[in-house]
């Protein structure tokens, strides 16, 4: 699920990006490719300012980039026509805009472009489509940039699907609904698959086919020395278990990935809302939903909206899908309060519905700031009481509960990276939007609040999708039980920590 939905009064202005067809008519910028040598690295130690950013040079100029055929990669740095298109971030608190921007159309665009700026030292960021709530696909130094390479090809036959790593989301649901096929991610369709697949994937589909990345069959990527490999179960299976949880931006530079497709051409979707209620009642539906949602039959996926009504009292509104029958869901939903609006619809208008139907999809990028937890034993009364005396008391604040339970639980909870599995019965997204960066002070302030009231009530584990800098101990929150072994595969893939960003996997060597 993704936080770019509408709650409220929250609007999140629409930002134009360029469009690969625009991309393909910029100009190429030639430059020599120089190979890596002693006297490289003494000259570049003289010629350019030396300022550290994660272990690496921050250099004033850059070193001259490697000379890249304008049929695999488009370079643009600032200035250039095309750049100011493709800096917009999800988040624009976090926006950095690029000495040097490289839109890869290939691999070997983005195995060139990593051996150099490891040769080099140069810090680089990884980006898809770029949702990350942290900013960590931004780089004031060079983005190696996946967006052109978009292509999604189904077997209809095979059910699965061919992803290019800059495909997004709404690229592969209209793909595989072609064919009457569908793919559990989430549902907000400009989000990329790579992130979002990499660091866990939750949706409306997660209960009864599992989250993304359990229907992840291969990975194709870049590795430390440029090289590509694919991972999967028989090929590097330390590597594909890392990457079916474990996030981006630790192990390689994803350049595609073959998805498992399940046969599904319309769904029953329901909503429920109840406005203005006084905080002791709204406790009293969280309750219900809490003892139902994780519980429900797996073919039904529901979530919890709470937010503050504009007068005063809690906003809740429950909404999802189910893909088993109508009469299961007419019943299911008689353990909630409430008259239920229930229609049975397309999977691809359901989709467009549960993204706020914003014509084309449109990439929004707005001031915000996102925290997470994960509930595994039931919030008590007071821990219900708090939560909405927090959302009274906090206007532009707004909670997401996610159900879990169903195929997420059947996977055990070291079968991959993603640790969240039996046990949890959902998890807690918190968000606030604003325009004004005068504001940006106030709003943190006021989310850290609102999540340090609830650190009593809740497990201290947060959805590494839904990043978060302000966690101390961040490793543990992500990936729990599991961290050790991601540090053994990072040490033992990427012990010069090639790719690395502000909470990517640490080092075994780092304990």
């Amino acid at each position: 699920m993704c936080a770019c939905i509408r709650v409220g009064s929250v609007a999140v202005g629409p930002v134009a990006v360029a469009s690969d067809q625009a991309l393909r008519g910029a100009a190429f910028i030639p430059v020599q490719l120089t190979r890596r040598s002693a006297l490289r690295h003494i000259a570049a130690a003289a010629t350019f300012a030396p300022a550290v950013l994660s272990g690496r040079p921050a250099f004033a100029q850059l070193p001259a980039p490697p000379k890249l055929p304008a049929s695999e990669a488009t370079l643009l740095r600032p200035g250039d026509a095309q750049f100011n298109g493709y800096v917009p971030a999800f988040n624009s608190r976090t926006v950095l805009a690029p000495q040097l921007r490289v839109l890869c159309r290939t691999p070997q665009a983005i195995g060139t472009m990593v051996d150099w700026c490891r040769d080099y030292g140069v810090q680089f960021a990884l980006r898809g489509r770029g949702h990350c709530f942290e900013g960590f696909s931004e780089s004031s130094s060079v983005v190696i940039d996946t967006r052109p390479m978009r292509k999604v090809t189904v077997d209809s036959a095979a059910k699965t699907a061919t992803v290019g790593a800059g495909a997004s989301l709404g690229d592969i649901y209209m793909a595989a609904g072609a064919h009457g096929l569908a793919f559990p991610g989430g549902s907000c369709p400009t989000v990329g698959v790579a992130g979002h697949a990499l660091g866990g994937g939750y949706g409306f589909l997660a209960r009864p086919f599992g989250l993304a990345c359990d229907n992840v069959l291969s990975v194709d990527l870049i590795d430390p020395q440029g090289h590509a490999l694919r991972a999967d179960r028989n090929h590097s299976p330390d590597l594909f278990w890392a990457c079916r949880g474990g996030a981006g931006g630790s192990f390689g530079a994803v350049t595609g990935f073959r998805l498992q497709l399940h046969s599904l051409k319309s769904v029953t979707t329901f909503s429920i809302n109840w406005r203005q209620l006084a905080p002791a009642r709204a406790a009293e539906v969280l309750k219900i939903w809490q003892r139902w949602a994780p519980h429900a039959p797996v073919a039904i996926t529901g979530n919890l909206v709470i937010n503050r009504h504009p007068e005063g009292g809690v906003n809740l509104h429950c909404a999802g899908q189910s893909i088993g029958s109508l009469a299961e869901l007419k019943r299911e939903l008689k353990a909630l309060p409430g008259a239920p609006r229930i229609s049975q619809t397309p999977l691809i208008a359901a989709i467009n519905d549960f993204a706020g139907g914003v014509p084309g999809w449109i990439y929004a990028s707005s001031l915000m700031k996102g925290k997470s937890d994960y509930v595994t034993t039931p919030l008590t009364d007071d821990g219900l009481a708090t939560l909405m005396e927090q959302i009274n008391g906090a206007k532009d604040v707004y909670v997401i509960c996610d159900a879990y339970g169903g195929a997420i639980s059947r996977v055990a909870a070291d079968a991959t990276a993603f640790a969240h599995r039996g046990g949890t019965l959902f998890s807690v997204q918190y968000a606030t939007y604003w325009t004004d960066p005068a504001q940006t002070p106030s709003r943190l302030a006021m989310l850290r609040k609102f999540y340090a009231a609830m650190r009593p009530y809740v497990s201290g584990g947060a959805y590494v999708n839904y990043c978060d800098a302000d966690l101390t101990d961040w490793p543990t929150a992500y990936w729990g039980q599991n961290l050790a072994r991601l540090k053994r595969i990072k040490t033992a893939f990427d012990p010069d920590n090639v790719f690395q960003h502000g909470q990517s996997v640490p080092s075994a060597a780092s304990d």
